[in-house]
């Protein structure tokens, strides 16, 4: 069986970037996260973020005073790849990366800032969800409000039970909607 080429399936530096639609903010790293990482794995820029691919030394090992041509070749890639993670965040999460150079401290610190695990973040969003109400929003808007706080959960290892998603889904509806909570939770 054959491995196809994919330096040919490579997009131009300027048609990545305007695939990074969504701006990383406090509330959005999931959907952040997700509309990133198949874009980093096609464009075989997943090594540079999750650690596999350490930098090249800068010297050629045979003259220590010539710069090594695989480290140019690295650090210009990592750049056009960092410069697409910059882009794609809010002057809120810029301000988590100030001073970092390159793509994997900037990944790192982001996924440190954004999907920490502790304790207190994970009080917050149960919280969050368990005082979430409808209000003026459409149910679909809510759903989505709704089930967000739940992936965020998810991804730091607390997931919220089946039967506590839907007791507190129904109880953020609101007294419009009694009759079909009841229906529900019967």
């Amino acid at each position: 069986m054959a491995i196809e080429n994919t330096s040919s399936t490579l997009l131009p530096f300027n048609t990545k970037i305007h695939m990074v639609t969504i701006k990383l903010s406090s509330s959005n790293y999931l959907v952040w996260r997700s509309q990133l990482l198949p874009l980093l794995e096609s464009q075989e820029l997943l090594a540079h973020v999750d650690g596999t691919l350490a930098p090249p030394p800068r010297f050629a090992p045979i003259d220590s005073q010539m710069p090594n041509i695989k480290h140019l070749a690295w650090k210009k890639t990592d750049k056009h790849f960092l410069s697409l993670l910059l882009s794609s965040l809010t002057e809120e999460a810029m301000v988590e990366v100030v001073g970092l150079s390159t793509s994997c401290e900037v990944w790192l610190a982001l996924e440190n800032t954004f999907n920490h695990r502790s304790k207190s973040r994970e009080i917050r969003l149960k919280d969050d969800l368990q005082l979430m109400r409808h209000g003026t929003r459409s149910v679909t808007e809510y759903a989505w409000a709704f089930k967000a706080l739940c992936d965020q959960l998810h991804t730091i290892g607390r997931p919220v039970d089946d039967t506590d998603k839907v007791h507190w889904f129904l109880r953020g509806l609101g007294s419009n909607f009694t009759s079909f909570s009841t229906t529900q939770m019967a």
